[in-house]
């Protein structure tokens, strides 16, 4: 791995509870990647390393992961 700055993270979440279906997940996932979409709209000198997201029942996060 090159030197130099540091790789760090950023996480972006989404809440909700309620009946489980494909449109409420797609929803929390929707929100959480607007959220990083916003932080990333920001922050343009920032190199991005990865952004990954993972969903749970009533939990989405949303990790960019940057320079």
């Amino acid at each position: 791995m090159p030197r130099g700055r540091p790789v760090r993270r950023v996480r972006f979440e989404s809440h909700k509870s309620g009946v489980f279906s494909v449109a409420r997940d797609r929803t929390m996932i929707e929100e959480a990647q607007q959220q990083a979409q916003a932080w990333i709209g920001e922050n343009l000198d920032r190199e991005i390393v990865s952004i990954d997201t993972a969903c749970g029942r009533m939990l989405t996060v949303v990790t960019v992961w940057y320079r």
